[in-house]
């Protein structure tokens, strides 16, 4: 709206400028003053007239269809079309002397055309600016619908890749402790409730993915018994902190299956969360060796799609990083909040 008032205004004092420079230029300075407003008024109507009409047929050509060849023969045809119209007026009203009839008329026709070729310029240039903005406004819908579509699938993918080490978890103990896997039943239930409701969340509370890992480490604990020992360094008031669900048992999953699974012995796992201005920085730190070789940097599907939802959410302003030190496995998320 803002935008259309500000068009007509300078349209407005446009044709009226180049008005009011004709009459200046013109034979009527020593005329009646009823001549000169007639011509000036001719004039503005004109340009009016005509540069809307020439707006009304070039909008209503849909912008993806119109080729270079048009861009560049609109503007000639249209400012040809009111240099001739100018041309007119000041023959019949003007008092223009042509004393060579042809010559002088191509000439007057020449100096019309170029003075309103500016105006046409600047209509393009506004258009363009129009068009310009629609296309990236629509971009950013369109990449913002893209990314919330991919966010959806992958987190579609998350569900099922942690519901499957769960049940591996229970059939293990079915086998010779009915006692404890009554017990991992429960732990499951809350453990399945709780990433249910954030596997539905953009974002999700520090409390609500630290209740979800103490469940997930819990019911593991009952299946590596003395091989698994954890413990949470957590900076205090940090429970409202919002950060990507699904993160840190993204991260706690990777540390029991490829790390504490893989060792005779198992080992300890040490979750630590602190913040730093407006970025939590989450940190997962496993006993084991991490092998960079898998089918990417990222390790299997679930740190792979870890860092997938990290890129699409947050973009450079997040990252995620695994590292070897000290015989220990250390995994980074920082994100901001």
């Amino acid at each position: 709206m803002v935008k259309n008032i500000w068009f007509w205004l300078i349209q407005f004092f446009c044709w009226l400028f180049i008005a009011f420079i004709a009459l200046s230029y013109s034979p009527l300075q020593d005329s009646d003053t009823k001549s000169q407003i007639v011509f000036f008024l001719s004039y503005l109507f004109v340009g009016l007239t005509i540069g809307n009409t020439y707006r009304y047929i070039f909008e209503s050509i849909n912008p993806d269809d119109i080729t270079t060849s048009q861009i560049l023969l609109y503007p000639f045809l249209g400012s040809c079309l009111i240099g001739l119209t100018f041309t007119l007026i000041d023959v019949t009203l003007g008092q223009f002397a042509l004393k060579n009839p042809m010559i002088d008329f191509l000439i007057l026709l020449f100096e019309n055309t170029w003075v309103v070729i500016p105006c046409f310029f600047f209509y393009h240039l506004y258009r363009f600016s129009i068009i310009y903005q629609d296309r990236k406004q629509r971009t950013i819908v369109a990449e913002n619908l893209l990314q919330i579509s991919e966010l959806e699938n992958l987190k579609k993918q998350l569900n099922p890749h942690f519901l499957f080490n769960a049940l591996n978890s229970i059939k293990a103990l079915t086998l010779f402790d009915s006692v404890k896997a009554r017990e991992s039943i429960i732990q499951l239930s809350d453990l399945l409730r709780l990433s249910l409701n954030l596997g539905e969340q953009q974002r999700a509370t520090l409390s609500e993915e630290l209740k979800l890992a103490e469940n997930y480490l819990a019911l593991e604990k009952l299946r590596f018994d003395n091989r698994l020992s954890y413990e949470f360094n957590i900076e205090r008031d940090l429970d409202n902190v919002l950060i990507m669900p699904m993160s840190l048992n993204t991260l706690l999953e990777n540390a029991v299956k490829h790390g504490i699974g893989q060792l005779k012995l198992g080992g300890k796992i040490t979750t630590s969360a602190f913040t730093d201005k407006n970025i939590i920085t989450i940190t997962v730190e496993n006993s084991g060796f991490y092998d960079p070789k898998p089918k990417n940097r990222f390790g299997g599907i679930g740190l792979e799609n870890l860092h997938k939802r990290l890129e699409l959410q947050f973009g450079n302003k997040a990252s995620f990083t695994i590292e070897n030190k000290n015989k220990m496995v250390i995994s980074t998320i920082k994100m901001p909040f």
